[in-house]
């Protein structure tokens, strides 16, 4: 039921606060109608995957009290085969509720709730990238069978498998017309409560596994004070307060064959208790129909309260081997839930807290050539929060910051029948967050010195012909490290399935950011083809394709934590009846059956990658009542 989805690009700290340095994500949801609206649609694909939407939105005292009930539910059995078991996987199920009421109390308050639940199942299908029984390895070298797995949807899981998550949200927005202005408070509350297990070694044979609880409970407090648009000058002031409290616990990791089989168990518990208010202010003066100048501030500070424990113990238990990787430790007995190393205490506990606090200013200018075209040029800054890392036993990493600029020209040209959207822009990152995977298991999040990114996007949309739309975009990224060191696993050195893997201090200068294909695109072509006695049709050709992508910072070339180009076509033929009230699809995805990797995550330093869907085939109904 979503109304309206934006994508700011660049940092958006000063109207939408901490940790917006990259751009935010605005989804705007159905609001309650005045009028009485009910929709349903319907969709099931050849996975398979079935969808079911209902909305039923309307008065329901006048035009004092409006409400709106959404409800979403699908159900997909999965795309991949688990070779272990026999069964499907990659699979989900979930539903979504969520009501709003809308109270008009008086002439100038208005009073708007929404309550949100939504739980989910998934069985996730995750393959081990690296070669782990061709003797001694290491989690950068691609196991011999990888492409064949990918193309077949094969996977080999024999553990357990399945994330589980539930999401309860509820808010309360009131508003009040000051005449000169609009007063308006949000008040919000979230929990999450997220369960899973994971088979992380990919393999048949059992050799890692883990398994974990994280549990959160969020309040939020917004007030904002806007005035009203009848001047040169438009102004937003507000402040914004957040609390939350969450826990991991426990996290466990089994490197079941660790240890020359003795095997280890490490477990990770840690609470963290956040405290952040903030006060911003933003406005814009028109000078005339030609130029006007956006200015804000926003000033952040915050406290993290961070509490954790960790125990690493042995598995299996057994005796150690007499052979010269096991040193000293050779020929040493443990018995099962012996802590490692012997002698150590059961459990590490580290507490600690950390303030951070930033000011965040941004300026835009905006230029109007003539009522069609607009140059625009901005400077803004970022701030991502630091913290601690459930993962280990060390301080807070640092917070990181973004200084950013952009300009560029929106236009529409010939009788508006042609858009062009044209941007250029730099970042320059201090102290960025990247994501390292701890030997031990699960991530640990450390700061790079510093990195920039310089790139462009080029978007238009024209129409040729009344019948005929053409949508295209092509984004380009420079991205690199300028300074800085990250621990990683060596390229040149073998390991032992179960022997320790030992990270290494690595210089990062010169290689590209992950998760940053260098090149992007997008074509739509939409036809409105003759009409029928039934309604309008409509044909519509999308493909897209991304360049190369890294996954990990240190290391990079054609290894494991890579994923190479891809072009994935779609296509749709729609029928809209002549009152707009129904109408049915059929589609095709990924009609060229492109597989590739769409990210890899470390599981004691080695790599689980997750996969892009096969080709798939669907239809799709809807109707408005």
């Amino acid at each position: 039921d979503i109304q309206q989805l934006q994508v700011p690009r660049g940092p958006q700290g000063t109207l939408f606060g901490r940790n917006a340095t990259a751009g935010a994500v605005l989804v705007t949801t159905g609001e309650p109608t005045k009028t009485l609206e009910r929709k349903f649609s319907a969709s099931y694909t050849d996975l398979p995957e079935y969808r079911l939407s209902a909305v039923v939105s309307g008065p329901l005292m006048g035009d004092r009290i409006l409400g709106r009930l959404a409800v979403a539910y699908s159900d997909r059995e999965g795309y991949g085969t688990n070779l272990a078991t026999g069964n499907k996987i990659g699979g989900a199920e979930d539903l979504t509720i969520r009501g709003k009421l809308n109270f008009r109390a008086s002439d100038r308050l208005e009073v708007k709730t929404s309550l949100e639940h939504q739980a989910r199942s998934e069985t996730p299908a995750t393959i081990q990238l690296a070669d782990l029984f061709n003797g001694p390895t290491n989690p950068l070298r691609p196991r011999s069978d990888l492409m064949r797995l990918i193309d077949d949807s094969e996977f080999n899981l024999d553990g357990e498998n399945f994330l589980d998550s539930d999401a309860t949200t509820a808010s309360v927005a009131l508003q009040f017309d000051l005449d000169w202005g609009v007063l308006e408070s949000i008040t919000a509350y979230r929990s999450y409560d997220f369960r899973g297990a994971q088979d992380s070694d990919g393999t048949q044979a059992d050799l890692f596994r883990n398994l974990g609880r994280f549990d959160s409970e969020q309040f939020t407090q917004e007030l904002k004070l806007s005035s009203s648009t009848t001047s040169a000058l438009s102004w937003i002031a507000g402040a914004f307060l957040i609390v939350e409290e969450s826990a991991l616990d426990p996290f466990v990791v089994d490197n079941v064959s660790g240890l020359f089989g003795l095997g280890t168990r490490a477990e990770f518990r840690s609470f963290n208790r956040l405290e952040s208010w903030s006060a911003f202010l933003d406005s814009t003066y028109q000078f005339n129909d030609k130029l006007s100048i956006s200015a804000g501030l926003r000033y952040t500070a915050e406290r993290k309260d961070f509490d954790t424990g960790f125990a690493l113990t042995i598995l299996n238990g057994g005796s150690i081997p007499t052979i010269p990787q096991a040193g000293a430790l050779g020929g040493l007995a443990l018995p099962a839930g012996a802590p490692f190393p012997p002698g150590s205490a059961p459990v590490i506990a580290f507490a600690d807290e950390e303030t951070f606090t930033d000011v965040s200013p941004r300026i835009v200018v905006d230029y109007a050539l003539d009522e069609d075209v607009m140059l625009y040029a901005s400077y803004s800054q970022g701030f991502k929060s630091g913290g601690f890392n459930s993962f280990g036993l060390t301080p807070a990493f640092d917070p990181e910051r973004i200084e950013a600029v952009e300009a560029g020209l929106k236009a529409e040209w010939m009788k508006r029948t042609l858009r062009t959207n044209l941007s250029v822009f730099h970042y320059d990152y201090r102290d960025l967050q990247v994501r390292i995977g701890v030997p031990t298991g699960g991530v640990d999040i450390q700061n790079a010195a510093a990195a920039e990114i310089s790139g462009g996007e080029f978007e238009v949309k024209a129409r040729p012909h009344s019948k005929l739309s053409l949508s295209a975009s092509v984004a380009y990224l420079d991205t690199e490290f300028i300074d800085g060191t990250l621990p990683g696993v060596p390229v040149d050195q073998l390991y032992l399935i179960g022997a320790p893997v030992s990270l290494v201090e690595q210089s990062i200068v010169g290689n590209q950011l992950s998760r940053a294909p260098e090149w992007q695109t997008y074509l739509a072509a939409d036809l409105e083809l003759p009409k029928t006695p039934f309604g309008t049709t409509r044909l519509r050709v999308d493909i897209k394709s991304q360049s190369e992508v890294f996954f990990l910072e240190v290391n990079q070339g054609d290894n494991t934590f890579k994923a190479d180009q891809f072009v994935e076509i779609g296509a749709s033929l729609t029928l809209t009846s002549h009152d707009g009230r129904a109408e049915i699809s059929i589609f095709g995805q990924n009609l060229s059956d492109d597989r590739y990797v769409t990210q890899v995550t470390q599981l004691g330093s080695f790599p689980n990658g997750s996969l892009n869907e096969p080709m798939k085939f669907g239809i799709k109904t809807r109707f408005t009542f």
